[in-house]
């Protein structure tokens, strides 16, 4: 995902080159209704370097230096009563730059390093959400977490958890905020969210998801039904949608979260079990030397996760993962009983 910066870094090269393209447009168009002014300029530009080498010249005087400086300044109002005359804005020939902080440069000089100014940012994390698949439905991130709509009474017998469903949803999400906060952190485990549908696990995980973009980081959502197709596509070399299946593939390995939604609902196989062995291997390797944390949800607990899948899955999944359980009632049928 390192093609977002480069996309990015062109479209600001562009954007600044534009800007300028179209301010020397503009100056030719007034010049030539103005010949005075194009003088003007000239006689600015050129005492402004005759007065920037005066400030470092040991033979200047000061009183030459500041007869440079008053020069340029009665020239610089002579152009300005110019454009009034002909009522043309004071800026009109200047770059219009859609930033006036970086100058559509993209970064800033910051305590003498150089930084992505915040347009830059926010284009960032722009182009991050787009290739992340997480869609902003308006109902999805921590800001609407609603702990009233898992039962506040515990029932092991129908829960299989021994406090209850609302407890238990709140310590996940103070996990969850946990991963968060470390999520730069080797340390920081993988997370496998296990428990019946409806109880929040796909909420949760976009939620952490959106989080993690917010912070800069790089996003993949995708449920267990879409992933094997691109897994499918590179062994095959077949492209998609424009979009090479060597670099579909490669996200796979090395975006810093990768959200695997809905793992058991995919058609068994073992070739899918080899695959997704190798998927988790290649992001454990790539996890030590940068950034690479996975969420698997699915309705599967560690028993029937043994049952439906090879033992080297299963085990990988109980060793490098810390299992956080959702328990209740189907939160999307109760909506729908509220509406």
């Amino acid at each position: 995902m390192a093609d977002i910066r480069r996309f990015l870094d062109s479209e600001f090269a562009l954007k600044r080159d534009r800007a300028i393209y179209e301010a020397e447009r503009r100056k030719l168009e007034v010049y030539k209704k103005i010949p005075e002014l194009s003088r003007i300029e000239t006689e600015i530009t050129l005492t402004g370097v005759r007065y920037a080498r005066s400030l470092i010249s040991e033979e200047a005087s000061s009183h030459t230096v500041n007869e440079y400086l008053e020069k340029m300044n009665r020239l610089i109002m002579q152009k300005k009563a110019l454009l009034a005359e002909h009522n043309i804005p004071t800026d009109y020939l200047e770059p219009h730059f859609s930033c006036p902080i970086c100058q559509d440069r993209g970064y800033i000089t910051k305590d003498g390093a150089s930084v992505p100014c915040s347009c830059y940012q926010n284009l960032y994390l722009e182009q991050l959400y787009k290739v992340s698949n997480l869609v902003d439905d308006g109902e999805t991130g921590f800001e609407f977490f609603n702990e009233n709509y898992y039962p506040a009474n515990p029932d092991k017998k129908k829960y299989f958890t021994d406090i209850s469903p609302r407890l238990q949803i709140l310590e996940v999400k103070r996990q969850c905020l946990n991963f968060i906060n470390n999520f730069a952190d080797k340390s920081t485990q993988n997370l496998y969210f296990y428990g019946p549908t409806g109880t929040g696990k796909t909420f949760m995980a976009k939620s952490i998801g959106i989080e993690i973009l917010k912070a800069g980081y790089t996003v993949l959502y995708l449920s267990a039904t879409s992933l094997f197709p691109i897994i499918q596509q590179y062994r095959l070399n077949i492209d998609r949608d424009g979009v090479s299946s060597e670099q579909a593939y490669k996200n796979l390995i090395t975006v810093n979260l990768l959200i695997l939604d809905d793992l058991g609902t995919e058609p068994v196989s073992d070739s899918k079990y080899a695959e997704l062995l190798s998927l988790l291997e290649l992001r454990k390797a790539q996890g030590k030397n940068s950034i690479a944390k996975t969420i698997i949800a699915s309705n599967l607990d560690y028993k029937r996760l043994f049952q439906e899948y090879d033992e080297r899955i299963a085990s990988r999944i109980i060793g490098e993962f810390q299992a956080l359980q959702f328990a209740g009632e189907d939160i999307r049928i109760l909506k729908k009983i509220k509406k």
